[in-house]
């Protein structure tokens, strides 16, 4: 028997193109007490009844079925339903890579409450990983500096619900927000990250996110980045306090993200949002100075300087109105 036990979460909501992909990777060279939770949400296709196939085939796969929630409602059934000293989330058109088990049966358990390990992105070059830490414990989360911003936000492997394990007993009752449509997962890694006294850094990349479909956020049209990140910043600013780290630095970085995130959606996403919606977006962002100086600055540096020069002026001038006709504009034409 694994000294890991581990419950292994997946999500599934039209999910039947990809699952039997996850699934496999979680099941190659994993222990026999592995608890495999398959949470079907609400799915309208063949998703649910292939959870209760892959279910039937391997005593390890557990098919849960609920009414459609969200990721982070369907991400609750499992945890209310988990049983491993551990918890993974795998997303279903994601996959584990090889040789994670093996590692793990491999390093001691000690007083850790989260294990870190790296992560590759599809959408990446095949060597581009994620993985700034040398491996090992790291007592707090001041410990994790110089590496923490980076963390948090350059590759996001503490914000993301993967690629990492918590220990469920720290969990206790702390469950996703199920209200929020994005930032959940921040939410809920910041809430786990206040109860943490040790992490453990597990060298290897273990984690696949496949990134390029339509669905990512990066492709997605969609405007409540700002409001997702000022619900998560208060929460964010207490687990830095209470880790004695400054936050001030954090925060703003953390809000200048968000802003810039926000206008490369405006900016470079087809979708149906309304010139209002797109005008007052627009508005908010450049009323951030930091954020301001911050597009400022990227627009000066961009390569196709002819086609930048209507959000140059966009920007300089703080004319959101523009910014938003601009940007219907050229969807509608080009």
């Amino acid at each position: 028997m694994s000294s890991w036990k581990t419950s292994i979460i997946i999500p599934c909501y039209k999910a039947a193109a990809t699952l039997r992909r996850a699934v496999a990777s979680a099941l190659q060279g994993a222990p026999e007490d592995l608890q495999l939770l398959l949470v079907d949400d609400g799915s309208p296709d063949e998703t649910g009844a292939l959870c209760d196939e892959l279910a039937a085939g391997d005593p390890r796969i557990t098919a849960l079925h609920r009414p459609n929630g969200g990721a982070g409602a369907a991400r609750n059934t499992g945890l209310d339903a988990a049983r491993g000293d551990w918890v993974l989330f795998l997303d279903a058109d994601d996959e584990l890579l090889p040789g994670l088990w093996d590692t793990l049966d491999k390093t001691p358990v000690t007083d850790e409450d989260m294990v870190l390990f790296g992560l590759r992105r599809a959408s990446a070059p095949q060597n581009d990983v994620l993985a700034p830490l040398p491996e090992g414990y790291y007592r707090g989360l001041a410990a994790l500096e110089p590496a923490l911003p980076a963390l948090l936000f350059d590759t996001g492997l503490l914000a993301a619900p993967y690629p990492k394990l918590f220990r469920r007993s720290t969990l206790g009752d702390l469950r996703f927000e199920e209200t929020l449509k994005i930032n959940e997962d921040v939410l809920f890694n910041i809430l786990f990250l206040q109860k943490t006294t040790a992490i453990y850094w597990l060298r290897g990349v273990y984690y696949k996110q496949n990134d390029l479909a339509e669905g990512s956020l990066s492709r997605s049209l969609r405007g409540d980045l700002l409001d997702a990140e000022a619900i998560t910043r208060p929460a964010l600013e207490t687990l830095l306090n209470n880790s004695g780290l400054a936050p001030a630095p954090y925060l703003q970085t953390s809000r200048v993200r968000a802003c810039l995130n926000q206008y490369g959606l405006l900016t470079g996403c087809r979708g149906t949002m309304p010139f209002g919606q797109r005008r007052a977006l627009f508005a908010r962002i450049l009323a951030d100075e930091d954020a301001r100086a911050a597009l400022t600055d990227r627009l000066h540096r961009d390569p196709n300087r002819l086609l930048a020069i209507p959000y140059r002026i966009g920007v300089a001038c703080r004319w959101p109105g523009f910014l938003a006709a601009y940007t219907l504009a050229k969807q509608r034409f080009l």
